[in-house]
């Protein structure tokens, strides 16, 4: 008799282990994974950063009670290739950002706002970013260089004995004491335009200890890169440093006797330049089409000695999202948005033949590789992991880390792609599909609709998206997520089919992926949600002005109308890219794009509830847009909820506590209308 009932209770005790748990949306906020992974020079170590939310937990001090607010604290970690052993190298509560490796391979740069003792003042201070560096065999961060206004970038030479740092102009004595004058007397007016400060860059020398001040740049120079001479700089500039003049980029040279030489003057922006091992030549990165940020981007070498430019990826038709030149100058390694997956291509100098080193199905990032170009670092992630740090050599992929065991006792529905044809004929669009976890043929289930933002961005076959789909999923849901029109990874028509068509066939893209999948009688048309964020937001507004066959909808801050955008919006350009005119340029009435297209002109139609999610300090989509948008279906009665996040901008994830706030609420609107 005893036997038996051990066998039953072992049996029971498998049943009972074998069960998943649900996967929750504070589950998914437990998860870590990598965010970045840099292999080091000598190919012998990776660094990675981990970024984990510091969230008020039982039993603690509360963060108001520590004098603080909840954030975000990125930690620093180390691999070791051979061995697999991992160890964490930064503990301090001040987050971290820009890790880079001494060329020695000895200690990892990084910068940081934590705390430390100035010198020339006498006192300690805090709050500006600084570089920091820490050796990778023991021992504590300690303070490499400090700025009077901190260090926005910095780069380090390929001969491992220079720094070339940014930082805004340091106020003159005289500036500083009438900006503290006009503070303390409240005669602080706001006049625009407004003038954004000089940068500096400085030189520092990592044998002698030297600092030196080589160049006052304009207000919009990054992205500085040595020459493999370590004898000069190439770097990028918009001249204003305006997110509005993203599209004016031009590259420049920069000798360390302060002279400079422009290289590029072309329509729109030459961004991400670098030097040839050789140094006679430099990639860089524009567009087949200038002005408007949706056209496909491709590598570009420019001959310093002819001043000859060509197109290496011409013929290539997909867009480069980052690339690296091989030590030996005879390739180009790069990233590429393809699909619904970004691979890594290689693509010969000479011929500008390319080859995917990469198989379908697995999404790559972070991407770099050793001072010798013989092994290649990438995070990778797919339908079934989190992200993982690998090695690629000879066309395999070698994990290194798993992250994705943290999965093993939570339920998951992976995604799915279904393809279908567009409602014109002209395109092949690709949509991700997540079953309910519970998923059974022949039942119909609630659908939740997802849009991407952008809008030339892309849906990724990955386990986890911006957007909590498998939360949505073991809460019973069926979730589609198209890359309609518009979006990234496709072909350069694909990219541009929205100039002068946003909300037109982008918005039957989506609905004609909602109609495919109740042809597969699967979705329960009377309980269909809608979501998306930023230009997500805006295709939310507009469909549910649209279409009544939505029961509910979260609107993420997104566009509601474009003259409120337009006025409000750090990117005002953004509208001339889509519509290609100005508002004023055209008779306002039903035939001008800024007005048939914006949400506002049709709100009488909506009455979908919805639910408006906004960040108070967004610069994209400013609160104004949210703000209109309830102003006007609260007067029509509509059922509407409005939530402003305070201190948040664009994306609602500054502080952890919001973003899972903001995650929370959109589940509980749709299990609300839904259910």
């Amino acid at each position: 008799m005893k036997k038996t009932f051990l066998i039953f209770f072992l049996i029971f005790l498998q049943i009972i282990l074998a069960q998943k748990k649900p996967f929750t949306l504070e589950a998914q906020f437990d998860l870590e994974y990598p965010s970045e992974a840099l292999i080091s020079p000598n190919g012998q170590c990776v660094a990675y950063t981990l970024r984990k939310p510091e969230i008020d937990k039982p039993r603690l001090p509360s963060i108001a009670e520590r004098g603080g607010q909840a954030k975000w604290i990125t930690q620093l970690y180390l691999l070791d290739i051979q061995s697999r052993d991992t160890r964490q190298l930064t503990t301090s509560q001040s987050t971290i950002s820009n890790p880079k490796w001494s060329m020695d391979s000895k200690s990892i740069l990084f910068l940081s706002t934590r705390e430390y003792f100035d010198n020339k003042s006498n006192e300690m201070k805090k709050g500006r970013k600084q570089i920091w560096s820490i050796p990778i065999d023991g021992g504590e961060s300690s303070l490499l260089l400090s700025l009077p206004n901190g260090v926005d970038e910095y780069t380090l030479s390929p001969d491992g004995k220079l720094i070339a740092a940014i930082s805004e102009t340091e106020l003159s004595e005289a500036e500083k004491k009438e900006k503290a004058e006009k503070e303390n007397s409240k005669n602080d007016e706001i006049v625009y335009p407004k003038v954004n400060p000089k940068k500096d860059v400085w030189l520092y020398n990592l044998n002698s200890n030297e600092l030196k001040k080589i160049f006052t740049a304009d207000p919009g120079v990054s992205n500085f890169k040595f020459s493999s001479k370590s004898d000069k700089l190439v770097y990028q500039t918009n001249y204003t440093g305006e997110y509005n003049d993203d599209q004016n980029h031009d590259l420049w040279i920069l000798n360390f006797d302060g002279t400079t030489e422009q290289l590029t003057n072309f329509d729109g922006p030459e961004t991400s330049p670098a030097f040839s091992p050789d140094d006679s030549k430099i990639a860089f990165i524009a567009q087949t089409v200038p002005n408007i940020e949706y056209a496909e981007s491709d590598i570009h070498i420019l001959n310093l000695n002819s001043k000859k430019v060509t197109n290496l990826t011409r013929e290539f038709n997909l867009s480069i999202m980052d690339f690296f030149l091989h030590p030996d100058g005879k390739s180009i390694f790069a990233q590429v948005a393809e699909g619904v997956q970004n691979s890594i291509y290689n693509f010969n100098l000479e011929t500008g033949e390319s080859r995917r080193l990469t198989s379908l199905g697995k999404s790559f990032s972070s991407y770099g590789m050793d001072i010798k170009g013989n092994k290649h670092c990438a995070l990778v992630e797919d339908a079934e992991t989190l992200k993982e740090i690998c090695l690629l050599e000879k066309g395999s992929v070698q994990t290194l880390t798993n992250f994705s065991n943290q999965l093993k006792n939570y339920s998951f529905s992976p995604p799915e792609i279904f393809r279908f044809q567009s409602f014109d004929q002209k395109f092949n669009i690709e949509s991700i599909l997540v079953r309910p976890t519970d998923f059974e043929k022949n039942k119909k289930y609630p659908l939740i609709l997802c849009l991407h933002g952008g809008p030339y961005s892309a849906f990724r076959q990955t386990l986890l998206q911006s957007y909590p789909m498998q939360v949505y999923a073991n809460n019973g849901y069926l979730v589609s997520a198209p890359n309609v029109r518009g979006s990234s990874g496709y072909n350069d028509e694909f990219g541009q089919s929205n100039k002068f068509d946003l909300g037109g066939g982008d918005y039957l893209d989506a609905m004609a992926t909602v109609d495919n999948l109740i042809l597969q009688g699967i979705v329960d048309t009377t309980r269909m949600g809608i979501i998306g964020g930023s230009y997500g937001g805006y295709l939310t507004n507009w469909t549910i002005s649209q279409t009544n066959r939505f029961a509910a909808a979260v609107s993420m801050y997104g566009i509601f109308s474009f003259f409120t955008d337009f006025s409000n919006s750090w990117q005002p350009a953004f509208e001339k890219m889509y519509f290609g005119y100005n508002y004023w340029e055209k008779p306002i009435d039903m035939n001008n794009l800024w007005v048939n297209r914006s949400p506002a002109f049709y709100v009488t139609n909506i009455t979908t509830p919805v639910l408006i999610l906004q960040g108070e300090k967004d610069l994209y989509t400013n609160i104004a847009n949210s703000q209109e948008m309830y102003q006007a279906l609260k007067t029509l009665n509509r059922a509407v909820e409005y939530v402003v996040y305070p201190r948040e901008g664009h994306g609602i994830r500054n502080e952890p506590q919001h973003y899972l706030n903001m995650l929370s609420r959109g589940l509980a609107w749709f299990n609300k209308y839904l259910k």
